[in-house]
């Protein structure tokens, strides 16, 4: 396997080029099987037998959840290539997904606390691990984004939020499963 495909594609030239052919496609794509993955499972699922309806959040909640920690450690992957390698798209990528990561988490927590109500009979449980590092992880990508807001530099912005990600990534344990 040639490498040179992989260092065309760290170019932002040869990126935008081939991600602007491939976007229309992957979008189309996303939005249907999100449609269908949500009508599936909010309407067509049958009711537990414990839970009842409430268990459909969970459609929503455990795929948010995944979402958002993946996007976190792209992130660290991605924090580690602009470090190491110096490259842009790299920067780029993680300033783009941030914000993603961030709606995802909070929506993580939103759903979860929502399905934790009937279910368990609270909003919140502090001694659950899971709970936890789900809120440290919403404030790592609040602190990200504030930091990198903070310092007008863009080099120095990219170097300190990514360490930044990079240490969240090596202290905060996250454990969802």
């Amino acid at each position: 396997m040639s490498w040179t495909f992989f260092h065309k594609l760290g170019s932002p030239k040869w990126f935008y080029e081939i991600s602007s052919k491939l976007l229309p496609w992957v979008a189309v794509f996303s939005v249907l099987m999100l449609a269908v993955g949500l009508v599936w499972g909010l309407v067509f699922a049958p009711e537990d037998y414990q839970q009842g309806n409430s268990f459909r959040i969970i459609y929503i909640h455990v795929p948010a959840a995944i979402l958002a920690q993946s996007c976190y450690m792209m992130l660290a992957v991605a924090g580690v290539v602009g470090l190491v390698w110096r490259m842009k798209l790299a920067d780029v990528f993680v300033k783009s997904v941030a914000p993603v990561g961030l709606v995802l988490t909070f929506l993580s927590l939103f759903t979860g606390a929502v399905w934790g109500k009937p279910t368990w009979g609270t909003w919140w449980v502090w001694n659950d691990p899971r709970l936890t590092s789900e809120l440290l992880m919403l404030f790592l990508y609040f602190s990200y984004m504030v930091l990198r807001a903070a310092i007008d530099d863009t080099a120095k912005a990219d170097k300190a939020s990514a360490v930044l990600i990079l240490v969240g990534a090596v202290n905060v344990p996250i454990i969802h499963f």
